[in-house]
């Protein structure tokens, strides 16, 4: 993982990358370097291929000019130095809409995280021209005209993709950034020094989850690797605890129970194979080798009996297991400690709530969450007794009330549906009930990070098939991907 820098952190890295002896030019032909090996990985481009660099007076523009230099030996390039940019907005003009010979990509080198005042008009003018070519646009390190809040300033570039150097910028984690900054690819061998800032927020990546993939006991049975049950489904929202259930069964739990509503009870477990399915009725008792409860998905139906409630707030309240709540259970839950004479209750509770049940839970607006997301979730944390939070959306923020932070940089819009928030929840309790060496905290941390790999896995799937079908013209696309893929794919 790395940490997230924000620019005052970034520039007192490099200064002490000087002070060690590091030489700044050194820096900037390795930076440089990184971006056009970016360049090619990314576009695979042919000889033929013509990359615009626009480049400023700073050292972003220098970085963009060696990525240049570097890219030419496997397509053509051109350089358009923007000194000023009254007088340089048309020959940029005339070179992306060249009739012979258009740009197919454009690398944005115009300015990094040194920009401290608004744009005027003039700069303003030409971000504009550059976000209407309808060509491809990747930043170099942070995409030009945004703050260090990551905020337009008060125009920005919209990139395609960005790639950041060295560290994350904490400009590139406001949720307003992402319309701006596009796919984050992080790059991050530029030559400081080892030596970085300490930061309490982490960007993490999937070298960090090795270990979860290490190869069992040849002895094992399926009461080796936990039980989950799931307290999911009610009329009307059935296919809520279809999804979980999957989703849990491929996260590697040993068993799962499904414990549903009684009118719900048919649909859910005729859609179920290897799952335990039950209807709930007062006298249900959790079987007894339980290792984590997951409670939330589809119970929305209002007609839910208080008593059932009453019994979920119970668990929560009181049980020793590991529970995540998602979902309509979010609503139910008390504020405060759990019963610590049972097993610190509260440092095993998971809440798993998207901004707009973030907000419900503080009493405020999702704009209010947004705004800072950090503060949100240490809010939440502490209001339900240090309970683990991840809250959802645009690069998912996990973490504890007395914890370090940590963010998962995987964008797939494909997310954006509904039902991939049941898939999470029930991976996460399928995780979360295996016993193992690692805590709470890393299993909901690789959880959020595998569910955005496989939503950005799904997501490039689907993009390449309508591609495919937009020059074939046939029937081979069935259009966007949904929740059940996401489940069969976890």
């Amino acid at each position: 993982m790395y940490s997230v820098l924000t620019a005052n952190q970034m520039r007192e890295w490099e200064n002490f990358s000087w002070d060690q002896g590091i030489k700044e030019e050194v820096v900037i032909r390795q930076a440089g370097r990184c971006v056009g090996e970016a360049l090619l990985r990314l576009f695979r481009p042919e000889k033929e291929t013509l990359f615009l660099f626009v480049v400023g007076k700073g050292h972003n523009g220098d970085d963009a000019r060696v990525a240049a230099e570097f890219v030419s030996s496997y397509c053509q390039v051109k350089i358009c130095e923007i000194k000023s940019p009254l007088n340089d907005v048309d020959n940029l003009r005339e070179l992306l809409e060249s009739s012979e010979n258009r740009p197919k990509i454009l690398i944005d080198g115009l300015f990094g995280i040194g920009l401290n005042r608004p744009l005027n008009g003039p700069w303003c003018q030409l971000i504009r021209l550059m976000n209407d070519c309808r060509i491809p646009i990747v930043s170099v390190d942070i995409p030009s005209g945004l703050s260090v809040d990551g905020i337009p300033f008060p125009e920005a570039i919209k990139a395609d993709y960005t790639l950041t150097l060295g560290c994350p910028k904490t400009s590139l984690i406001n949720p307003q950034a992402a319309k701006y900054a596009g796919q984050i690819e992080l790059l991050s061998e530029i030559g400081l020094s080892k030596e970085i800032p300490p930061s309490s927020l982490h960007w993490l990546e999937g070298s960090d989850f090795e270990s979860f993939y290490s190869k069992p006991l040849l002895d094992c049975n399926k009461g080796t690797f936990g039980h989950l049950l799931i307290l999911a489904g009610s009329l009307g929202y059935h296919g809520a605890a279809v999804l979980a259930a999957k989703a849990a069964a491929a996260s590697g739990v040993g068993l799962v129970t499904v414990c549903v509503q009684p009118d719900v009870y048919i649909p859910v477990a005729s859609q179920l194979q290897v799952q335990m399915v039950h209807p709930w009725s007062p006298k249900w008792k959790i079987p007894l080798r339980t290792t984590a409860i997951m409670m939330g998905p589809g119970l929305a139906d209002p007609s839910i009996p208080k008593e059932f409630w009453d019994w979920c707030v119970n668990l929560w309240r009181f049980s020793s297991l590991p529970i995540l709540a998602d979902a309509s259970a979010l609503a139910h839950l008390p504020l405060g400690e759990c019963d610590s004479s049972r097993g610190n209750c509260g440092a095993r509770r998971i809440l798993t709530p998207h901004p707009g049940e973030a907000a419900r839970l503080l009493r405020c607006s999702t704009a209010d969450v947004l705004a800072d997301r950090e503060g949100a979730l240490k809010r939440i944390s502490t209001s339900y007794g240090n309970a683990i939070v991840a809250l959802k959306g645009y690069q998912t923020l996990v973490g504890r009330a007395d914890s370090d932070l940590y963010l998962t940089p995987i964008a797939a819009p494909g997310l954006a549906q509904g039902g991939t928030g049941d898939v999470l929840a029930g991976f996460a309790g399928g995780v979360l009930a295996q016993e193992n060496e690692h805590s709470l905290l890393e299993k909901v941390c690789y959880a959020v990070y595998h569910h955005a790999e496989v939503g950005a896995a799904l997501d490039k799937k689907f993009t390449k098939e309508r591609a495919e079908f937009l020059i074939m013209k046939n029937n081979s696309y069935r259009g966007a991907w949904t929740a059940n893929d996401l489940a069969e794919r976890m």
